[in-house]
């Protein structure tokens, strides 16, 4: 599962200023519905990336002539590397996706602002018609 934390430091260690500001905010109960999208992209980035990386494994393996398992083999490890990889994604996918959910996030609270400024009067196309001369 991702977290939302604020960040303590770029660098990522420990230091008193930072333990401060993190002691300073107040406990904000988690959003159900943020943690819900952090789990499904959590599930799909994480989940795309080990299934892509266990296909790509299986695709250097050579069919045998004798222990070929046929159609059915095929069947069963498709439906067993699915397995593994959702596996994979919900115990460690918060590591791969965690900093790429961080990063859309961020890209996603430009745009609300973006979009909210526009509304309040930012510059848009409709305020540069204004300042054109009339003739």
């Amino acid at each position: 599962m991702i977290s939302v934390v604020p960040k303590i430091s770029s660098t990522g260690a420990f230091n008193l200023e930072s333990s401060q500001i993190l002691a300073a905010q107040p406990a904000q109960p988690p959003n159900d519905k943020l943690l819900k999208e952090g789990e499904a992209f959590q599930d799909f980035a994480a989940g795309t990336f080990y299934h892509t990386m266990i296909k790509a494994l299986r695709s250097t393996e050579r069919e045998t002539k004798y222990f070929n398992g046929g159609r059915a083999e095929k069947i069963f490890q498709a439906e067993f590397d699915q397995r593994v990889a959702a596996s994979m994604a919900e115990e460690h996918g918060d590591q791969l996706a965690g900093p790429l959910f961080e990063q859309h996030l961020e890209v996603s609270r430009r745009r609300v602002n973006a979009a909210a400024q526009q509304q309040n009067g930012g510059s848009t196309l409709e305020n540069l018609d204004n300042l054109r001369p009339i003739r």
